[in-house]
């Protein structure tokens, strides 16, 4: 469509009487003076239900993972829930073409932050994440370098294409706010990936220590991860991850990331090892309780490759990962 030619780095709402996408203004985290209180249009609602999802690129062997079979069913699955806030990862420009022309999504007023390496995904080779929000929209927010050290202005001519971060600031009433992060931490492709990984967590927990937030996302790490989960049990009194709040992980691991019985993981796993790589991690201050309804998986069942023909039986989950909710 026209509409993505267009697009930049930004934040986006339908308008009804324009009938398109359209770039709203908005400020960054930095630029926030927090004593301007938040309005309605920047709250979470009290109950507030999420969604985070690789939804797996459609790079990789195209032919074996049938992304547009998944894809249709992916937003069908987003239809039928349409939550409150949803975080996507590994994102390409196809995708959002897709999602942008959905009715549900024009329908229901949400908001779509939308990141420069899903826009130029096809010239790039590139991929990112989407955070979308039902009838409100963020105070402030910012698209940051997964490393978080801005200061580090030296540019590499080499440098392949830098994993980036949302952060968008809502406010949980008209005084107090919290920091969404919807993050996709570097997988064990890329050299150094747990030192990555960990850098990258000490780095959010000591410059987000004054903030209430929630990590949510891809953490490309399970829970026999040493190194990385160190690092989170050095801060588990102040950090909650809340599946572990949730569950005991001898009787529900909590696997989004399941090459035993999910058939695009197992092409696209090294290892064939089942991993808990997508969470939510909470921080709280003091003025701030929460509780968690229910926490879940979902996309766990396989669709048909051919709905239409009855005798090829073939199915393919909808992604290399389940979703969590």
């Amino acid at each position: 469509t026209e509409q993505i030619s267009t697009l930049v780095q930004g934040l986006y709402n339908f308008d009804q009487s324009l009938q398109k996408w359209i770039e709203c203004p908005h400020i960054s985290l930095t630029s926030d003076d927090s004593k301007i209180p938040s309005t309605n249009e920047t709250c979470l609602p009290e109950r507030c239900h999420f969604v985070t999802w690789n939804i797996l690129f459609d790079y990789y062997q195209p032919t074996l993972i049938y992304t547009s079979q998944r894809y249709r069913s992916i937003l069908d699955t987003l239809k039928s829930l349409l939550p409150d806030i949803i975080c996507l990862q590994e994102v390409t420009v196809n995708f959002l073409n897709l999602l942008l022309n959905e009715i549900w999504l024009k329908e229901n007023n949400y908001y779509i932050i939308i990141m420069k390496n899903v826009i130029n995904s096809n010239q790039d080779k590139s991929y990112g994440q989407l955070m979308i929000m039902k009838n409100f929209r963020p105070r402030s927010f910012s698209i940051c370098p997964l490393n978080l050290s801005d200061e580090d202005k030296t540019t590499v001519t080499r440098q392949k294409i830098t994993k980036e971060l949302i952060i968008a600031r809502f406010g949980l009433n008209s005084k107090i706010t919290i920091d969404l992060v919807n993050l996709h931490l570097h997988s064990d492709l890329s050299r150094n990936s747990s030192e990555k990984r960990c850098q990258t967590l000490e780095n959010i927990f000591k410059k987000m220590k004054t903030n209430n937030y929630m990590l949510i996302g891809d953490f490309n790490f399970g829970d026999n991860h040493i190194k990385e989960q160190n690092i989170l049990a050095t801060y588990e009194n102040e950090v909650h991850d809340l599946w572990k709040d949730s569950y005991h992980l001898d009787e529900n691991p909590g696997f989004t990331f399941d090459p035993s019985n999910n058939l695009c993981a197992r092409i696209t796993s090294q290892s064939q090892i089942n991993r808990r790589l997508d969470r939510y991690l909470i921080h709280t201050l003091d003025n701030i309780s929460y509780s968690i309804e229910y926490l879940s998986m979902i996309g766990i069942e396989t669709i048909p490759i051919d709905p239409l023909n009855i005798d090829n039986n073939q199915r393919i989950n909808q992604s290399d990962h389940y979703a969590l909710q």
